[in-house]
């Protein structure tokens, strides 16, 4: 399991006081190219094979607010044939709070072609063991 730990802004609260719902796909965003930079999968991106993010969903579970330590838990899902899932889990471990999980699908593209493609033996590899470091923050 990989986890990259982050801390709301204030601009991510909205009028009522916590984060807004819209924010969480920028921290799973963040969460995934952070794991994508540790599991190795990063350096092997180019215009001829890289990702476009073809479905997410969120199913939020209690707030999150300014001040918070919020932990993003980010594990592989199902590799298919030319995309592949990431599986989160967003976590105030202050409380042991339950704030969110989501669901991701990457599709593997290449730009020059415009062209979906499929997932390379290397990426599978690395998507299917555990990063190195399995800790992140940008708090």
């Amino acid at each position: 399991m990989f986890t990259h730990v982050l801390q709301p802004r204030f601009s991510d609260i909205d009028v009522y006081g916590h984060v807004n719902n819209a924010v969480y796909l920028t921290y799973l965003e963040e969460a995934r190219v952070t794991f994508g930079e540790f599991a190795g999968l990063r350096r092997l991106y180019s215009r001829a094979c890289s990702t476009i993010v073809a479905h997410a969903d969120i199913d939020y579970k209690a707030p999150a607010f300014h001040g918070d330590e919020l932990h993003i838990d980010v594990r592989t899902g199902q590799v298919g044939r030319s995309s592949f899932e990431y599986l989160y889990e967003v976590r105030r471990p202050a409380t042991d709070t339950r704030i969110a999980i989501g669901r991701t699908v990457q599709v593997c593209f290449n730009f020059e072609l415009n062209a979906v493609v499929r997932v390379p033996e290397e990426w599978r590899r690395l998507l299917l063991q555990p990063p190195q470091h399995p800790t992140s923050h940008s708090l």
